[in-house]
């Protein structure tokens, strides 16, 4: 209502509403299966209000049917379309805003359509402009910005003339009646228009006759981005898969069909092929390390090397491969590097100065965005490719907000569950960079490193460069550029979550994170062995088991004589896993004899739940096929739903019903928490080390460390392997009986110790950071070396005072070095007072700001009594004086003030709390 009186002639909301279907539904042929009947409306200040407060619609479309298809987006934008006026339509996003001195340019924007003669066909329908991005507010928000400034000027003015350009939303103006004729300005089908704008510009290009998008740059609108670390994964991750859906829709498929070479190639490269090509950059590293380390271990151990087919004279595997590195990482790298930042500092060379554009080259290097842009290309490949693999692509809601809240590494979220950075990470990074860090570590472990000349050891720092910054982004990145991440206090507390979430509980906390994230509902063997990531992991399986089984074929060649060389050549290439699953079928065996129900139990009667959901639906789609009115649901406690929520909330939570959710029946009348799963972690990681070290004590004996790191490796890998087909197999219908409970334990008790391990990689080196955090603090408090690479301030930079009304709220921000008054003693100084209500200052040093609002408890105040002040201004006798407190900030310079009150005469002082 504000806004309709302050724009009484302008302004206009379209929205979707709903009634009953009422009695003249049948006769309106209305879908028997449609619930209510729905409509789009529009409402101005001349619209009547009626009783409830509502605004009765001046106009009402109804819709065909329920109309939110997609994320809500593309519906808003095309529902309105039939209310604007006019032939052409601008949709702006939320954060979006225009200048004054833009909109004079508005008619020259709009003169862009003008067509050479009426019934033009090639007259353009889409005019695009770039946005002017105004949230560079710390390191981050720097980074993307600096991105979208490139990607909205330099690259879309290529794409342009390239002919690749589409709609991307935001300031692009479009034909009206022309977009009406193709569905709309947007599609705005869940999962597959999920980047719902692009499909528009596809659309309008597969009509043909020459239409091109033109980019125009005279023009255009301001923009906020995401300025955290997560707010700006977030979008990518959204993006990425918005990207891998519409490589599979149709519109991609005509479009390389219909398209020149030259133009489906520009196409590919500006949409699909960059997210593509960060995949294959961010698997290229591991690749390369362990193709490294293959070569490495196969090489000839030095001794009984003619069991080897080894042969006089011939050049070392780390010599030979020293060379190759060299030749494929040199100072090229820098280059590469510099490449990549190209378009940024072409622009600002074009539209500022060499100087501003070079500044900001290496003020993006010294703040680390090397870190943030590697992790950032870690986080799209994994999101594309995740959506090849598996689907389900759904909107990130990112939020948008300012980069100031610490995210913890692992905390208690308010609904119960955990949440954190290395909860956030884990799989995307966490993983694949302790991964990678092992492979580096055996690298040197294998002599990869021990070369004969000087040169060729030396050349190597370029691929040392390049596997460091790897390791460091897809570990740390998120730490580092995580606000006071390092301080002590709440990384203590992270700590003692950590250790809640895989001990508290018997491993419960951890397990409803596990089927929460990790557990896909129905994905049997099937599903995964028809996954690209299981023909990868054989593949790299064989490779290993080729290269051990030539070691493996010589040590029982040497020792043939050995009643017992058959045996050892088996143990050498076979898995270590049944030391570890006779070890999970006893614990299950006693905790069954002794009436305890256990994670594993959990995880069996999740799986009956999902089986008899999907049972549900299926007869729910069977009756709506037949044409049932209803569909039966599942009966109380069959979901698993119900499952997850009591393994997730604690000890002590309940229902809103007072009662805990209810669980599957079963046979114990004990419930317990039985053996802790933390403890079957630690126990079945050591079983299967001393299995495999077992298996592989020959090589030791002979002293082949070649070959015994790489049985290690191998045993690995199978392992992996193993425990992902077993894991697959108890997600399907035809494991759900109680002899599956051994391999319940056996798979829950190798994740966790999988997810132990790397959290304390990722954690503990974080250790001497948060004590130089706080030697910093106790040193120089108020001036932080993190905060300084985040927000490129640390902290202590004086600020122009500024004076805030809000309202019922008037504060004043204190300048640096300010001695902040008691109230009441401010309250003595009428001038004080006079100037301060008053606002104005005479550019010198100002008094601190007092805040008034009723029901304050921002911070505890200590009631000092002043003999001076009179009875009437006493905390007694003023309710608001109770409500007082001094706002006070730590940097800030110039004149100005703020509101005092007379009852702030005896409010006393006020004790500021960090």
């Amino acid at each position: 209502n504000k806004m309709f009186d302050k724009f009484p002639d302008c302004l206009k909301v379209a929205f979707i509403d709903c009634k009953d279907k009422g009695d003249a539904a049948d006769s309106d042929a209305v879908h028997p299966f449609q619930e209510r009947r729905y409509y789009s409306c529009l409402i101005d200040r001349t619209c009547a209000t009626e009783p409830d407060g509502r605004r009765k619609p001046g106009f009402r479309i109804e819709l065909p049917g329920y109309p939110i298809l997609g994320d809500g987006k593309g519906d808003n934008q095309n529902h309105a379309i039939p209310f604007m006026r006019g032939h052409f339509s601008q949709c702006i996003d939320a954060n979006q805003g225009a200048y004054f001195e833009q909109m004079m340019m508005l008619p020259c924007a709009l003169g862009e359509f003008r067509s050479n003669a009426r019934g033009d066909g090639l007259s353009k329908r889409i005019v695009g402009f770039p946005e002017h991005i105004t949230s560079d507010i710390g390191s981050i928000g720097d980074f993307a910005a600096s991105a979208e400034v490139a990607f909205g000027t330099i690259l879309q003015r290529s794409y342009s003339v390239l002919g690749a350009r589409m709609h991307y939303g935001h300031p692009d103006i479009m034909n009206k009646v022309y977009m009406m004729q193709q569905g709309g300005v947007s599609k705005a089908t869940k999962t597959v228009n999920l980047s719902e704008d692009i499909f528009a510009g596809m659309d309008f290009t597969l009509r043909g006759d020459g239409r091109q998008i033109k980019h125009c740059e005279y023009f255009h609108l301001a923009k906020g981005r995401d300025m955290g670390f997560n707010a700006v994964l977030g979008f990518f991750s959204k993006i990425s898969s918005g990207t891998g859906e519409q490589l599979l829709s149709r519109q991609t498929f005509r479009m390389g069909q219909v398209l020149h070479l030259p133009e489906a190639l520009s196409f590919y490269y500006a949409h699909a092929g960059y997210y593509i090509n960060q995949f294959l950059v961010s698997v290229s590293m591991p690749l390369l390390v362990f193709a490294w380390l293959l070569v490495l271990l196969s090489d000839c151990e030095g001794t009984f090397d003619v069991f080897q087919n080894c042969q006089n004279g011939q050049l070392r595997a780390a010599e030979w491969m020293a060379e190759f590195l060299n030749a494929c990482f040199s100072w090229l790298v820098l280059l590469f590097l510099l490449a990549n930042t190209m378009p940024l500092f072409c622009e600002l060379w074009l539209q500022d100065s060499l100087y501003a554009a070079a500044k900001k080259f290496v003020t993006s290097i010294v703040t680390l965005a090397p870190l943030m842009f590697i992790f950032q290309g870690k986080t799209i490949g994994y999101y594309i490719m995740n959506e090849f693999r598996n689907g389900g692509a759904s909107y990130v809601a990112t939020g948008r907000g300012l980069p100031t809240e610490r995210r913890p590494f692992i905390g208690k979220a308010g609904n119960g569950q955990y949440e954190g950075l290395y909860l956030d990470y884990a799989t995307i990074a966490h993983y694949d960079g302790v991964t990678l860090l092992a492979g580096t570590i055996m690298v040197f472990l294998a002599g990869g490193t021990s070369l004969s000349l000087a040169s060729t050891a030396t050349g190597l720092r370029w691929t040392w460069l390049s596997v460091g910054l790897t390791i460091t982004s897809w570990l740390y990145a998120p730490c580092i550029f995580n606000p006071y991440n390092f301080s002590a206090r709440p990384f203590a507390n992270d700590m003692w979550s950590l250790y809640d979430f895989f001990f508290k509980r018997s491993g419960k906390n951890w397990n409803a994170w596990y089927v929460r994230t990790m557990v896909k509902k129905g994905h049997g063997v099937r599903r995964s062995m028809n996954d690209i990531g299981f023909f990868a992991s054989l593949l790299f399986m064989a490779a290993w088991y080729a290269a051990l089984n030539v070691k493996a074929e010589a040590i029982t060649t040497i020792f043939s004589e050995v009643s017992v060389h058959k045996l050892v050549y088996a143990a050498i290439l076979l898995p270590p896993l049944f030391v570890s699953l006779v070890y999970c079928t006893m614990v299950v065996l006693v905790e069954a004899l002794l009436g305890r129900k256990t994670v594993s139990c959990r995880g069996l009667a999740t799986a009956r739940a999902w089986a008899r959901e999907s049972a549900s639906r299926a007869a729910a789609t069977a009756h709506r096929m037949r044409g049932a009115k209803a569909k039966p649901e599942p009966q109380e406690g069959e979901t698993a739903d119900a499952i997850e929520s009591d393994a997730t909330e604690s000890a002590d939570s309940t229902t809103e019903s007072g009662a805990r959710p209810a669980l599957p029946k079963s046979r114990t009348l004990v419930w317990d928490d039985g053996v802790p799963l933390a403890f079957s972690a630690l126990i079945v990681s050591l079983l299967d080390v001393a299995e495999a070290i077992t298996s592989l004590y020959f090589f030791l004996w002979v002293d082949w460390k070649k070959a015994f790191l790489a049985g290690l490796i191998l045993k690995w890998s199978m392992t992996g392997m193993c425990v992902s087909l077993v894991e697959s197999m108890l997600r399907s219908t035809h494991c759900m009986s109680y002899f599956s409970l051994p391999l319940h334990h056996w798979v829950r008790a190798h994740r966790m110790a999988r997810d132990m391990l790397m959290a304390l990689v990722v954690a503990l080196p974080q250790i001497p950071l948060v004590l130089l955090n706080y030697l910093n603090d106790y040193i120089c408090p108020g001036c932080s070396a993190h905060q300084l690479l985040i927000y490129r301030d640390p902290g202590a930079v004086e600020r122009e005072e500024k004076v805030f009304d809000l309202g019922e709220v008037s504060m004043a921000v204190a300048p640096v070095g300010t001695v902040m008054e008691p109230p009441a003693a401010a309250a003595k100084k009428p001038e004080a007072s006079q100037s301060a209500s008053s606002g104005g200052g005479s550019g010198g040093r100002g008094t601190a700001g007092v805040l008034e609002k009723k029901g304050s408890s921002m911070w505890k105040e200590t009631a000092q009594a002043d003999p001076s002040a009179s009875p009437s201004a006493s905390p007694s006798a003023s309710p608001a004086a109770s409500s007082l407190g001094a706002w006070w900030f730590g940097g800030g310079a110039g004149a100005g003030g703020g509101t005092a009150s007379s009852a702030a005469a005896g409010a006393g002082s006020v004790d500021l709390e960090h």
